[in-house]
């Protein structure tokens, strides 16, 4: 194949004399250069003022396998770094982790508290959780001012074979000129699930649905017209197994067939006259995914000018010099024989462009080409910046057809870097983005183990060594992964890393296709495809304009603790209270609340608190003047949106199918955990019953704080049904409540009660005003057992009352100083399962068939860069996968991969 570098120097030393001389001269050209208070130092200034606002960090989530079954728990490592130097973050305290379905809905979101940038998490997923490609989503709030698309987006495929036990297959066929989506639905053992009834439901791009019922034919099959396949994004099934289970499956519909294609990608966008020309090529397949192919480039003499070959990603890259007056056209040839066309871009007779030369260990060549009529004598500026870090400057005179650039590469961080040649009014002219690798930002992990080979049930101990000798201090932190190598073979190839998230990934704003196959070199990196890639895909990212129009405040602040705010009012009117008491009691622990005072705007605000999930509070607030006549408005931060991620080609539909033989070892696996007590059984078809029958008392949405269901006494809409108003239906049958002018009165004491409707607090006079129908249940709280978790406010016991939306009637009714909720508080880790197998012993499993051996997310190196960990293998043999991944506190990240052999 032709070497692009070979021939790009070869043309400056013979357009130049000798590349020394060159490189010689470069130190007359481009010099230190210093320009006084000029327009390129203000510009300098203004970037500088950029990046001081606009920190960068990013994330990256460390999990211990690429796809999981239902009943099992995703491991979780996280690390939260700021650019440009990737050092770990100590800005952000706290970070979220998200997954979200097949329907691209978040079905759980974890708060995590990072310490000095690490944070450690885990989620189990349901037992009744779809098959499908689900994602995990993770951020700060802080990064939540800059686009979704940088965020740390990874899909996982989860299959069942807990709950659902059934496989899929789906395509589009033509029957009597009409489009139908084929699918058929089969037993894990290959039955066909014939005569079933299915319920389907058709979601449009547009968001409308349309619903439907059909029956599967004697092969399992069912047809569901599609009138306009453009159309349809999603559809789901809902149908019962042949064990009775309700089953829901989740299905993306293909795009209308289409052809393979090839784009074309000149190097800085321009194509000039005569002029050496760097040009990229992407082939891709009917998927719209990259794929292997040659291409062969003829002008309209259809004369043969080039031909090359891509590789498996589709991509690939030539040096042209095209004439203006010919017309060109790739040609590209995949490996089914199929063939498609793409015509050169126009080709410009004025203009500039810009060669990058990345290959280069020290340097980095930047050349900008200038047609003759271009030759003007005006300064030109390169600057090599991210966002607005800038790192190198430099200036020259446009005085010939070839002005070349030198960058030191050491005074480059790693990573994605932009290079702009700017006019003399300091107008961009050409943009590149370019990758720029480090070698001593690597992070190098060796690893040995005290064994060659090991048995089943065997200990190994792994010794890891940092090597960082420059430093004194060589301190990092680091999560190790091991699974088992033979159930994981559809997961061999890991798609991220820590080097794609933190590199890669969050700095190119869309898909990019297995970007760890760039770093998956053990030599080092896949340079001159990563350039490529750069070329092809990376496009700027800072607008040169939003100097002038930067906000003063960023929306989303960085959060260094949980904080609780927001604004007292006048009861029922808008104006604000200033000097208001608030008080936050976590309602496990009354005595633990803290207070504080509104701010002249009635803002009030605790912050740096820390508490778990699923903590309920009562906020309170009172004035000398209005007591507790007041509103409570509480500040809710905008949950961030489920758009589709960047990464959609990667999701697929029949991952039971497609993981079948993973199901079947999962479900063996399971089988000896509820053997052993160490799992519960998976949902029954009585327990679903159960449930069904105990909907129609007290909802799950009730705000008893008690939880609900927990009372001295329960109404049911049942048991309302036959009353007119609710004051005179409850009058006679709350035991020791009665009635005084509508209001209830607890025969304890003779004190009125508290009433609280849908977690807000009302009068007892507001009774008689609620429409019975709206009514799912009142529960009575007198005795100390469960009014005394309210406070002062269940003295005189509490009527907890729940409509049957749970929110329904809350708007309507205004708080009177007090309400209770639920901030979100931090997750509580769990502790991976870690069987002990010492001489003598059996431990709890029989059979031992764990995927994932071992998780170890809390690796500490010493400040000789060592540590250790050990666990032991199961009673599997067969060649065991060890990922380790990392970031020490200078900055540098990595990862190392090994195989353990089990042969006894």
């Amino acid at each position: 194949m032709f070497n692009y570098f070979s021939y790009f120097f070869k043309n400056i030393e013979h357009r130049f004399m000798s590349f020394k001389s060159i490189i010689l001269s470069l130190l007359f050209i481009v010099p230190t250069i210093t320009f006084g208070q000029t327009a390129i130092d203000n510009l300098v200034e203004k970037l500088d003022n950029y990046a001081s606002k606009n920190i960068k960090e990013k994330v990256h989530v460390h999990t211990d396998k690429d796809s999981y079954s239902a009943g099992e728990s995703i491991w979780m490592k996280l690390y939260c770094t700021l650019s440009p130097d990737n050092v770990l973050s100590n800005r952000s305290r706290i970070a979220y982790i998200d997954i979200l379905s097949p329907n691209n809905k978040t079905i759980k979101s974890i708060k995590i508290p990072l310490t000095a940038g690490l944070g450690i998490g885990d989620f189990t997923i349901p037992d009744s959780a779809t098959e499908g490609s689900y994602r995990i989503r993770a951020y700060t709030q802080w990064m939540r001012n800059d686009s979704t698309a940088y965020f740390f987006d990874k899909t996982i495929q989860v299959y069942n074979g807990r709950s659902d036990n059934t496989m899929t297959a789906d395509q589009i066929i033509m029957v009597n000129n009409k489009t139908y989506y084929a699918i058929d639905l089969k037993t894990l053992a290959g039955n066909p699930l014939t005569e079933t009834s299915v319920s389907y439901k058709a979601i449009l791009k547009n968001g409308n649905e349309k619903s439907g019922r059909e029956k599967t034919d004697p092969q399992g099959r069912v047809l569901i017209e599609l009138k306009d396949q453009q159309q349809v994004d999603k559809v789901n099934l809902t149908f019962k197994s042949i064990d009775g289970r309700i089953v829901h499956k989740i299905f993306t519909v293909p795009p209308a067939k289409s052809s393979n294609s090839l784009q074309i990608f000149p190097e800085s966008g321009t194509i000039i006259n005569q002029i050496n020309t760097k040009i990229g090529f992407k082939t891709l397949n009917n998927k719209g995914l990259g794929e292997k192919a040659t291409i062969q480039v003829i002008d309209n003499a259809n004369e043969e000018i080039a031909s090359l070959e891509t590789n498996v990603l589709g991509m690939a890259s030539f040096p042209f010099i095209l004439d203006a007056q010919k017309k060109y056209t790739a040609i590209a040839t995949f490996h089914d024989g199929s063939q498609t066309k793409t015509t050169f871009p126009e080709i410009s007779t004025s203009g500039l462009n810009m060669t990058v030369a990345n290959l280069i260990d020290d340097k980095i060549f930047v050349q900008v080409n200038a047609s003759p009529d271009q030759i003007n004598n005006d300064e030109i500026f390169l600057i090599a910046q991210y966002l607005g870090n800038t790192f190198h400057v430099a200036k020259q005179k446009l005085n010939k057809e070839e002005i070349l650039f030198s960058i030191p590469r050491k005074n480059i961080p790693a990573g994605v870097i932009q290079i702009s040649i700017m006019n003399a009014n300091l107008q961009p002219l050409l943009e590149r983005i370019i990758f720029n690798y480090r070698t001593d930002k690597v992070l190098a992990i060796n690893t040995s183990t005290d064994k060659i080979n090991y048995g089943t049930r065997q200990k190994v101990k792994v010794s890891i060594q940092t090597d960082s000798h420059q430093d004194s201090i060589r301190v990092s932190s680091l999560s190790a992964a091991v699974v088992n190598s033979n159930k994981t073979k559809k997961d061999s190839v890991s798609k991220t890393s820590i080097f794609t998230s933190l590199l890669l990934c969050s700095e190119i704003n869309g898909f990019i296709e297995n970007p760890q196959y760039y770093f998956s070199d053990p030599n080092g990196l896949k340079k001159s495809e990563l350039d490529d890639l750069m070329l092809i895909q990376g496009w700027r990212k800072l607008d040169w304009s939003t100097f002038a129009n930067m906000p003063e405040k960023p929306k989303f602040n960085m959060e260094t603790g949980i904080t609780v705010s927001g604004t007292i009012k006048k009861l029922a009117r808008k104006a604000i209270v200033p000097k208001a008491t608030v008080t936050l009691l976590p309602t496990t622990n009354l005595l633990g609340g803290v207070d504080t005072l509104t701010n002249n705007e009635g803002k009030f605000m605790f912050d740096d608190l820390i508490f778990a999930d699923s903590v309920k509070f009562i906020i309170t607030a009172k004035t000398e003047k209005e007591k507790n006549r007041l509103d409570i408005d509480l500040d809710k931060i905008p949950e961030v949106s489920d758009s589709i991620g960047k990464n959609l080609p990667e999701i697929i539909n029949n991952v039971n199918t497609e993981y079948l033989g993973s199901i079947k070892n999962t479900q063996a696996y399971f089988a000896q955990l509820e053997k052993a007590g160490l799992m519960q059984k998976s949902i029954q078809l009585e327990e679903v019953k159960i449930t069904r029958t105990t909907q129609n008392k007290v909802s799950s949405s009730s705000s008893n704080l008690n939880g609900p269901g927990h009372a001295d006494q329960i109404l049911t809409a049942e048991d309302l049904s036959t009353c007119s108003t609710l004051d005179q239906c409850l009058a006679g049958r709350l035991v020791g409540v009665i009635f005084r002018d509508g209001i209830p009165y607890n025969t304890r004491g003779n004190g009125p009660m508290q009433v609280v409707l849908d977690g807000m607090y009302i009068d007892g006079d507001q009774i008689s005003s609620l429409n019975i129908q709206d009514i799912g249940s009142i529960e009575v709280l007198r005795s100390a057992n469960y009014a005394t978790i309210y406070g002062s406010f269940g003295g005189n016991g509490l009527l907890i009352i729940t409509t049957k939306t749970g929110s329904g009637l809350s708007s309507t009714y205004t708080p009177t100083g007090i309400r209770t909720f639920m901030p979100k508080g931090f997750h509580v880790n769990r502790s991976f399962f870690k069987p002990t197998y010492e001489t003598g012993q059996t431990g709890k499993l029989t059979s031992d068939l764990r995927t994932t051996i071992h998780w170890e997310p809390n690796i500490i190196t010493d400040q000789s860069g060592k540590s250790s960990f050990e666990f032991y293998t199961s009673d599997e043999k067969g060649p065991y996968t060890l990922i380790i991944e990392g970031a020490d506190f200078n900055g540098r990240i990595g990862r190392k991969e090994i195989i353990i052999n089990v042969t006894e």
